[in-house]
């Protein structure tokens, strides 16, 4: 089924007291907009100031990108949170310079070379192509020209098709040659891990490109069923865009993921002030009413 339309101003709508929230968050076509050049893309510092004020309530909020660690972490400074960078293969679990960062599979250096060096001779003879190093992959973007696609997926096709343990990932104008076994799906699962998820946690994960698909199936497994306001859920998958997708629901663009982490605050603050208010009131009543309320 198609997704559901959610209107961002009212995502509190969609949320519940008596649950906790774990949110995850792509980067690029969902906190940043796509630029020519990948380096040029930047995340607004409103939405580093709404995500730290989330945060600042107790909220767990997590990075689950395809760019690198390093990266990442540049464009969510000043703020620290956890990162599964790479589709998963670079955890960081609490995002700063100086954390326990992991590598989830062994990567074969040797064939990382190999493979690097012969995408940059495939593309000797073209204009429009950006390659991108990271530690443990290649990435081959052809924003500049996406006329390219097609002969940008032969040759990741044709580079990695003697290499069993490699597989590509496709996305928005770039086309990923990565190690075999990790995704954006198991990447949450093992953050979700980390935290000793309970049952009664929803995790919420936003993201606009086909390598999100992995993380949608993997929080909305346990239930299926379309969600509607005012119901618990296990987990929500929310799709920017308006692509297929599994995701139970979608928004439009960056601007209305903006708006809904506004409306993910408000929840939040709304939570605090009835707390404040209820603790406030029984302060006040007098100890007669207390002793009989008692």
């Amino acid at each position: 089924m198609s997704p559901i339309y959610i209107q961002p101003n009212n995502f509190v709508d969609y949320l519940s007291n008596q649950q906790s929230y774990y949110l995850f968050l792509d980067i690029d076509g969902t906190l940043a907009d796509f630029t020519l050049d990948p380096k040029d893309s930047v995340i607004p510092r409103t939405t580093l100031t709404i995500l730290q004020k989330i945060q600042d309530y107790g909220v767990k909020i997590a990075i689950v990108t395809g760019r690198s660690l390093a990266e990442a972490r540049q464009m969510l400074s000043p703020i620290n949170l956890p990162i599964a960078a790479t589709h998963g293969l670079e955890i960081a679990l609490d995002g700063a310079e100086n954390s326990n960062d992991t590598c989830t599979l062994h990567v074969d250096s040797a064939a990382l070379t190999a493979i690097r060096q012969s995408i940059i001779e495939s593309c000797m003879s073209y204009s429009g192509f950006a390659i991108e190093t990271k530690p443990y992959s290649v990435a081959l973007h052809y924003r500049q020209n996406p006329a390219l696609a097609d002969v940008a997926c032969t040759i990741m096709s044709e580079t990695i098709k003697h290499s069993a343990k490699w597989t590509l990932k496709h996305g928005k104008y770039v086309c990923e040659a990565v190690p075999k076994g990790v995704n954006k799906g198991t990447a949450i699962l093992t953050l979700l891990k980390e935290v000793r998820a309970s049952d009664n946690i929803c995790p919420i994960f936003i993201g606009d490109d086909i390598t999100d698909e992995a993380g949608f199936m993997a929080i909305q497994s346990q239930n299926n069923a379309l969600k509607k306001p005012q119901q618990s859920a296990r987990g929500m998958g929310i799709k920017v865009g308006h692509e297929p997708s599994c995701a139970h629901y979608y928004v439009n663009n960056i601007d209305e993921v903006t708006v809904l982490l506004q409306s993910f605050l408000r929840f939040f603050q709304q939570q605090n002030i009835s707390d404040f208010e209820s603790i406030d009131t029984d302060c006040l009543l007098p100890k007669d009413v207390m002793r009989h309320s008692i």
